[in-house]
């Protein structure tokens, strides 16, 4: 009987509870900006609002980085980047939907992310490799 009830014991699993950080630290510092009294264009500003680890950055090198902004419209069914492609973008939505999928061999699509206004897509060597 003792070894049944620690075997049971054992099998028990502790209780995980979620610790997550104060919201403070995961907002862009944008003091340095001076958003509201800023010049900077309304993509730019979008950007800097949306894609949290650019206002992180000092000022010079942000506006480094938005030297490379484009603008770019897309109409339902275009492609904005496919596998194989340079990985060197940060794609801010501004309106719609835009869904990443991944195209299995034999041609079938499944969604792996719907992305919405305000959400960006990319990847950390991405911003790595323009800063660097």
């Amino acid at each position: 009987a003792l070894p049944g009830r620690i075997l049971r014991i054992q099998k028990e699993l502790p209780t995980l509870q979620l610790k997550e950080p104060p919201p403070s630290v995961l907002e862009a510092d944008l003091t340095e900006f001076e958003v509201a009294n800023s010049h900077l264009p309304s993509e730019v500003l979008y950007m800097l609002k949306n894609v949290r680890v650019l206002g992180h950055f000092e000022k010079p090198l942000f506006l480094e980085l938005c030297k490379h902004m484009v603008l770019q419209r897309c109409q339902q069914g275009d492609d904005v980047f496919r596998p194989g492609q340079p990985d060197t973008s940060i794609y801010v939505l501004q309106e719609g939907k835009l869904e990443l999928l991944l195209t299995e061999p034999d041609g079938k699509e499944t969604v792996m992310k719907e992305v919405f206004p305000g959400d960006s897509v990319h990847s950390l060597l991405s911003i790595l490799d323009v800063i660097t």
